[in-house]
């Protein structure tokens, strides 16, 4: 351990806004380095209030009662965690108070909403999915099959794919109900198995940090898709950082970004590549483990030490990965699906994490909860991420997972469903 580092972190008091799906490793960050530990949030059963040594029940996103208790907390620092909405609110009163924040609302917003993005690409040479103007669609000069979603929803929320136009119209309306602005965007339809390229930034500096494959799962009956799988490293890597990192670069200094980490949503059909979307935060599937495991860079540590002290550091900290995981070639993150209804029974989680090449088990719900229908990556209800070296040890860990880990219903039913056809899985 980084003796510098440490003497730096020791006593210092960190409230934390959100960082519930990770909190095993904020812990182990913050034993480490003697850091005290804060809570608040609307709900005392969030998992940071497990691991806080003081627990507040202020809203994260209330600027003025925040700002109240920040100060007197006597708060050194505060993490935001991975919720869109409290890093919205939250980046505005943290600059306003003087406190360290990785980012500003512009670039937030530039890199939240998908229409200042899509600008963004654009203007940077980065390919994205022709887009349909509305006054088209009002004119029926639509060529099918296209989708539709609001302009600054996420997780697939308020996402159609629409083959006619009585499914074009109500697409509209699902991405404008699940649109915060109320504005939605209509774009020609192209296969969206695809990648995802994570960067950590330092002090302006770009740091490349994994590119993912995507393995898409469809709801049927929602119209709508959802990450199926997630594995590191694609094959696709090199190819993809000769033709766009200094694209990207670019446009992350076009915003003046300095600190933090993101990701961006890449379409692949096979020859051209659509940028889609983008995310100034952590990936949904807790993407900090696997760039940890693979470049050995702790965002959340990084992001820790920035938030208590105001400088930018991204290596020298501890691992987030236990000891007991194997070194394999590739790194695959597995969301497990629900059915809808009311969790009663959880099991296989510690069968599980005893497993060499398990990394963690990272459970959203807890018992008595209602998993509702939605046909978006809230219907997530696990996380499950481990290493393999091949496609018959990817398939067999898939197995026992599902052999292995049970979420029941109050009949006594499995609730877990397969979503991902393993066949469609390649590994170049």
């Amino acid at each position: 351990m980084d003796k510098h580092i440490k003497n730096q972190l020791k006593g210092k008091r960190l409230l934390l806004l959100g960082g519930s799906l990770w909190k095993d490793a904020i812990k182990k960050i913050a034993d480490e380095y003697e850091i005290v530990l804060v809570a608040t949030g609307n709900s005392q059963n969030a998992g940071i209030f497990e691991i806080a040594s003081e627990q507040y029940q202020v809203n994260s996103t209330d600027a003025e009662e925040m700002k109240k208790l920040i100060i007197e907390k006597k708060i050194d620092g505060v993490y935001m965690g991975g919720n869109e909405a409290v890093i919205s609110a939250a980046c505005v009163y943290l600059n306003e108070l003087g406190l360290p924040c990785y980012c500003k609302k512009n670039q937030w917003d530039a890199l939240q909403d998908k229409r200042i993005f899509k600008e963004l690409c654009i203007r940077h040479n980065l390919p994205c999915v022709p887009e349909v103007k509305l006054e088209q669609v009002c004119e029926e000069n639509v060529e099918f099959p296209v989708i539709t979603k609001p302009a600054d929803g996420c997780g697939s929320s308020g996402f159609k794919v629409c083959h006619n136009a009585k499914e074009l119209k109500e697409g509209i309306t699902k991405a404008r109900t699940n649109s915060p602005t109320k504005q939605v965007i209509v774009e020609k339809f192209v296969k969206n198995d695809g990648v995802v390229v994570f960067y950590t930034i330092s002090k302006g500096k770009l740091y490349f940090s994994g590119l993912e494959d995507k393995y898409p799962v469809r709801y049927k009956e929602h119209g709508s898709y959802v990450g199926g799988l997630f594995v590191f490293e694609s094959s696709l890597k090199e190819i993809f950082r000769e033709k766009f990192e200094k694209n990207i670069s670019d446009l992350v200094a076009d915003l003046g970004i300095k600190e933090g980490s993101f990701w961006i949503e890449v379409f692949y059909d096979g020859s051209d590549f659509y940028f889609n979307e983008a995310g100034y935060r952590y990936g949904g599937s807790a993407s900090i483990y696997p760039i940890n495991y693979m470049y050995g860079i702790n965002q959340v540590a990084a992001d820790i030490f920035y938030a208590l002290t105001g400088k930018s550091e991204i290596k020298n900290f501890i691992s987030i990965i236990p000891e007991k995981v194997m070194k394999k070639k590739y790194y695959a993150v597995y969301p497990l699906y629900s059915r809808a209804g009311k969790v009663s029974e959880i099991s296989g989680y510690l069968t599980l994490q005893k497993s060499p090449e398990i990394v963690t088990v990272i459970s959203k719900i807890s018992l008595q909860d209602e998993i509702k229908e939605s046909g978006t990556f809230s219907q997530a209800v696990t996380l499950i991420h481990f290493v393999f070296d091949d496609i018959n040890e990817l398939q067999g860990t898939i197995e026992k997972i599902h052999n292995v880990y049970k979420v029941l219903d109050q009949d006594g039913n499995n609730m877990i469903e397969r979503m991902l056809n393993i066949k469609n899985v390649s590994l170049k």
